[in-house]
């Protein structure tokens, strides 16, 4: 019977604070329109394909107006480099060929978002924000880091990440919908001595489970 007790104000107690709005829960999922930054001129085409991304957030707000909001979810995308062995390896491969590479990239990334409710309709608000975003990549690269040693060329991909996000979003009803970019604050590969880094736009539509 104390046990049942103590549930029942547990239940009360988080319908309260969800009530109040105090903060907010819920899950999210989204799309990742990327972009390669690197150097055309050093004989490396690469294109990043959409991407997707599916996680969690949690909403703390701190008065009326201001948010913190951390968020995990684990994202995938792929990419593709086109390299020109001859333009690359300034000319110690004796044929000019140009060499296809795919690759994918997954991990979990960790959003740190402070925000500011710009307009508060009640049903509807507008909402700010801006964050670091830590990420712990993984992905496919044992092959391509063969297929680049194999033509003499270096090839590295960092393990964690920390980019910078800012962004616009929407709150309605129970429905939350966001539109951020980010941009790296370190590299994401290393090909010979080119430094390339993923940036670009996220689209992303959440359900407050309360």
């Amino acid at each position: 019977m104390k046990k049942l007790g103590l549930f029942l104000c547990a239940v009360v107690l988080t319908i309260g604070v969800s009530q109040a709005q105090s903060f907010n829960f819920g899950i999210k999922g989204g799309v990742t329109l990327n972009s390669l930054s690197y150097d055309q001129e050093a004989g490396l085409q690469a294109e990043a394909n959409p991407g997707f991304n599916v996680g969690a957030f949690f909403r703390l707000y701190i008065g009326e107006k201001f948010y913190l909001q951390p968020e995990v979810a684990y994202s995938f995308g792929k990419f593709n480099f086109d390299v020109d062995p001859m333009d690359v390896l300034d000319g110690t491969v004796g044929q000019d060929i140009e060499t296809q590479f795919e690759a994918s990239k997954q991990g979990v990334s960790i959003p740190v978002l402070f925000g500011y409710r710009v307009l508060d309709l009640k049903v509807a608000n507008l909402r700010v924000f801006a964050g670091p975003e830590f990420m712990i990549s993984t992905g496919n690269f044992e092959q391509l880091t063969s297929d680049m040693q194999a033509l003499g060329q270096n090839f590295d991909a960092n393990a964690f990440g920390v980019s910078g996000l800012a962004g616009i979003g929407v709150d309605a009803l129970m429905l939350s919908l966001d539109l951020r970019y980010s941009y790296p604050f370190t590299n994401n590969f290393v090909i010979g001595n080119e430094e390339t880094n993923f940036k670009g736009w996220v689209v992303s539509l959440a359900w407050k489970i309360f």
